[in-house]
């Protein structure tokens, strides 16, 4: 009997996926490009560290607020804030799934999603921000870390970033992930989401009936309700599809046309005239016909694919049920509570945990969801995409209303505008506004120039000697000022204490910003640091409490105006 039954687990290992070599840790150490010897891949590089002069959207938020909020709440507000109908972002909860710290997240503690789901109207003096599909934040609060799927608009990628340390009392850093170990399971670089019917989310009954026996109340969980309407996990895995062809939409753009600017002319056109008349759009014209030939004489042998961002929907609860949930625990070691990756870059831990049946792994490689060939249009529907209905309104006042004007507006733009590079929605609104003669618009989020350098995951953080006057710093103000994406912000960086100390030392504005007695209860009292309403400011309030010296000490560390 023994002998059956250790037969048949081996079966079930087998079924199971649970094939040596096949996990993230040897995954990891693959090439993440895809066609690499493609036009596109040596203009959108798979380096960890996003091009120099772009950044994330991510970046550019955090950088705009000064800090990285935090309880993860305050996180979501940040980008319920920018929605100009002060909407809050799309959230999900997700108890047993199947992310790289699944390990740590289960019913008492979900992993919690949420996506940005808006376009913001222009100003007259700037173009709104358009992020729906194009921002994810996963949240894991045992493992206190935010992995964050960010596009970034310069680069024409997507980018992998992770809030470390993301905590109460701790000192959030913000890096970039290695790359090669996210797109193991983020094929293709896009964002990936189950499909229906999602039963791995609070959107199912069953999951978030688990979650409210493991709370043991109805209370939101990190402000998310425990359950939710099938059309939140309906509505996220839309958002992953419209995300997951943005990078198809830079091969077409791209590799499709090649060395052809007409190519990428044409296209641009028939862009815009789907996005006038989506209905009337007619993909047998003369230009449609034209787009076609042109991409012909240069499409790449093998096709352009468009990445598969859906995984087949799995029902954790039902796995664990009846004979088969049975089968399945005998063939598997069952995890301990806590077992698996702590952190983005615990590969080995996250290996050690049982396999998932290979339909199921996100890990297995999937082929792609369409093999583009050069007689498909989706080039115009995917840069028609990339306009907000903003754009389009503020295109069509430009052009006085008047389709045929749009589109002669783009014969005026200049021809190196369609030499091979990366498409940027925001280059293409200015340069189609000066064609008709209207200034061109500031973006928020493009300009680098303020931003201080990335960091990338790795990176040790600076040792303190024991008695460094930096030890105070380190508690109430490194989370703001260290490794803030804001290069004005960020002047407590370094490598080591050495250099630390000396660059707090030549910010002479740091006394006045810890002179509390001075200064509270007068029109100078929001300058004080750390900020009212941060946690680092209600741990130094505490402090002086205990040690009222403790402001002047710091303040001591900084020489003054005539200090000799």
């Amino acid at each position: 009997m023994r002998a059956v039954v250790a037969v048949v687990a081996a079966g079930l290992l087998a079924a199971c996926g649970n094939d040596e070599g096949s996990g993230i840790t040897q995954l990891a150490k693959q090439p993440g490009a895809l066609a690499a010897d493609s036009l596109s891949a040596k203009l959108i590089p798979s380096d960890d560290l996003p091009p120099e002069g772009t950044r994330s959207l991510f970046d550019h938020l955090i950088a705009a607020n000064g800090q990285i909020p935090y309880p993860f709440p305050k996180l979501v507000e940040l980008i319920r804030k920018h929605d100009p109908d002060a909407g809050a972002p799309l959230t999900v909860l997700i108890p047993q799934g199947r992310s790289l710290l699944k390990g740590l997240a289960d019913d008492a503690h979900p992993r919690v999603l949420a996506a940005a789901d808006f376009q913001a109207a222009a100003t007259p003096a700037s173009l709104g921000l358009s992020p729906r599909g194009q921002l994810f934040l996963g949240f894991v609060e045992n493992a206190a870390e935010v992995e964050v799927l960010s596009y970034n608009e310069a680069a024409g990628r997507y980018e992998f970033q992770l809030i470390q340390n993301y905590c109460a009392g701790c000192i959030p850093k913000l890096v970039y992930a290695k790359r090669a170990i996210c797109t193991a399971c983020h094929q293709g670089a896009v964002p990936i989401f189950p499909q229906r019917p999602w039963n791995e989310t609070n959107g199912a009954p069953a999951t978030s009936a688990a979650i409210r026996t493991a709370r043991g109340n109805e209370q939101a969980y990190l402000d998310v309700p425990l359950a939710n309407a099938l059309s939140a996990p309906e509505r996220y895995d839309q958002l992953t599809d419209v995300g997951g062809f943005i990078p198809a939409t830079q091969r077409l753009w791209i590799d499709a046309c090649g060395t052809s600017a007409d190519c990428r002319r044409t296209m641009l056109k028939l862009a815009l005239r789907w996005l006038e008349n989506p209905a009337g759009f007619d993909a047998q014209s003369a230009d449609a016909a034209k787009l076609r030939a042109l991409q012909a004489a240069g499409w790449p042998k093998d096709g352009i694919n468009v990445a598969e961002s859906d995984l087949a929907n799995r029902d954790p609860i039902e796995e664990g049920r009846g004979i088969k949930g049975w089968w399945r625990r005998l063939g598997t070691r069952q995890p301990r509570p806590g077992d698996g990756a702590k952190t983005n870059e615990d590969l080995e831990a996250f290996d050690r945990l049982p396999r998932l049946k290979a339909a199921f792994d996100p890990l297995s490689s999937r082929p792609p969801k369409r093999v583009l060939a050069a007689s498909d249009l989706d080039g115009v529907y995917g840069l028609a995409a990339l306009f907000s209905d903003a754009d389009r309104q503020l295109l069509e006042t430009a052009a006085g209303f008047d389709a045929a004007k749009l589109l002669s507006a783009v014969d005026g733009i200049d021809e190196a505008f369609f030499a091979p590079a990366v498409y940027s929605r925001v280059k293409t609104m200015n340069a189609l506004l000066a064609a008709l003669g209207s200034p061109p618009l500031n973006y928020c989020c493009l300009d680098t120039a303020e931003l201080s350098p990335p960091i990338a995951s790795g990176e040790p953080p600076v040792v303190l000697a024991a008695g460094s006057p930096l030890v105070h710093f380190e508690q109430y103000c490194f989370a703001c000022h260290r490794g803030n994406p804001s290069k004005k912000l960020n002047f407590m960086s370094g490598a080591d204490e050495a250099t630390v100390l000396a660059n707090i030392k030549a910010k002479d504005t740091i006394r006045d910003a810890l002179d509390w007695s001075r200064y509270q209860g007068t029109d100078k009292a929001n300058k004080l640091m750390p900020p009212a309403d941060s946690v680092q400011h209600a741990r130094l309030q505490a402090a002086v409490a205990q040690n009222p010296a403790l402001l002047d000490e710091m303040r001591a560390v900084v020489p003054g105006l005539f200090d000799f």
